[in-house]
């Protein structure tokens, strides 16, 4: 095996998921769409409905077909059983600028057979998988990485928690390194996350906005952030307090006030992109004021969640040491900071 041949071509610019005979988009392939976006929120996925959804069609007829759906170079196609195989079959037909991950995907099916290995070129399957089990015995040399994992059934709503660990690790570009260890019983960091953001959205009702002030003057919104800070409190003891009472109310009154003039461009325009994502995720009414022109930074820029006044000699920041670590911090960031040039990994917005 060639290491490179394991390794990620960043960026992705988007990633498909390809459903199995008789599926659809709106099947397995959507469940998993729901777990990795919460783990890469920055990433475009994009669910075709396949010809093969029809189980009469032949797998020849969805290789044709995809072939016309002009996908992105450098894409990464997840495929479900017939889905991988088609994926993989399409890399050999002029797009081995393709990254392929194949679930429970057969070497061959109706009148289509993979002939060559190709670099990033991933398979995951069992030989005790009743419907493939005597069509996968030819991907050690078919795929640059693969794995004969003898608990992954044909039930592929069975094993997302694993099937995210293999599309995490190779996206972080560890896949060989950590393979071994993919039942391993603890949470890996997007886990716990899950479990978070989990908890984080249940609701909590008649808990009013109030008229005056909150417990220990937690700030209401983003205007009492700054009196907040103006009387003393450092950013990220006023920030953390906000961002625990918003998620504690989920009240829109929380995201309606405008950060003040004297913050930062920076601040702003990350205050506006939690606003937004926050109304997105909780279905609030979005405020207005977050569309200004003057949310929205002319360059990229990253931020940290602990970020303080510059005089603070305790602050430390420790920004991405590489391109691609660079493109994984923004593939972790909601859209709705990305597309204010802000760097935010979703992370930096979780309360316990």
């Amino acid at each position: 095996m060639n290491p490179n041949d394991v390794q990620p071509v960043l960026p992705i610019p988007a990633v498909y998921l390809l459903h199995g005979k008789g599926g659809s988009p709106d099947g397995t392939v959507r469940k998993l769409q729901a777990i990795l976006e919460q783990h890469w929120p920055g990433l475009d996925f994009v669910r075709p409905l396949m010809p093969h959804h029809d189980p009469k069609v032949p797998a020849e007829i969805s290789v044709r077909d995809i072939l016309q759906l002009h996908i992105p170079q450098d894409s990464f196609l997840v495929g479900i059983s017939l889905g991988g195989l088609v994926a993989a079959k399409l890399q050999e037909m002029g797009r081995d600028d393709l990254q392929v991950m194949a679930i429970s995907s057969p070497t061959w099916a109706d009148g289509v057979a993979l002939e060559t290995q190709v670099a990033r070129r991933l398979a995951f399957y069992s030989t005790n998988d009743s419907v493939i089990e005597s069509r996968v015995a030819d991907w050690p040399g078919l795929a640059c990485f693969q794995r004969n994992l003898d608990w992954l059934t044909h039930d592929t709503d069975q094993h997302f928690k694993y099937i995210a660990r293999l599309f995490d690790w190779f996206i972080e570009g560890m896949l060989p390194e950590w393979i071994d260890k993919i039942r391993r019983p603890g949470l890996t960091r997007q886990e716990g996350d899950e479990i978070v953001w989990k908890c984080m959205a249940e609701s909590r009702p008649n808990v009013p906005w109030d008229k005056g002030k909150w417990p220990g003057g937690r700030p209401r919104d983003f205007a009492e952030v700054g009196e907040a800070m103006q009387a003393g409190r450092r950013w990220d003891i006023a920030w953390g307090d906000w961002l625990h009472e918003f998620v504690h109310r989920k009240n829109a009154q929380c995201l309606a006030a405008e950060p003040p003039a004297w913050f930062s461009a920076e601040r702003r325009a990350m205050m506006a992109g939690t606003a937004e994502f926050f109304a997105h995720l909780y279905e609030l009414p979005e405020p207005s004021w977050v569309n200004k022109p003057e949310y929205f930074l002319a360059e990229m820029e990253y931020l940290a969640y602990c970020e303080t006044e510059t005089e603070d000699g305790e602050f430390m920041a420790f920004p991405p040491l590489s391109e691609d670590a660079l493109y994984r911090m923004k593939a972790k960031s909601p859209k709705e900071m990305l597309r204010r040039n802000v760097i935010f990994e979703a992370r930096s917005l979780t309360v316990l």
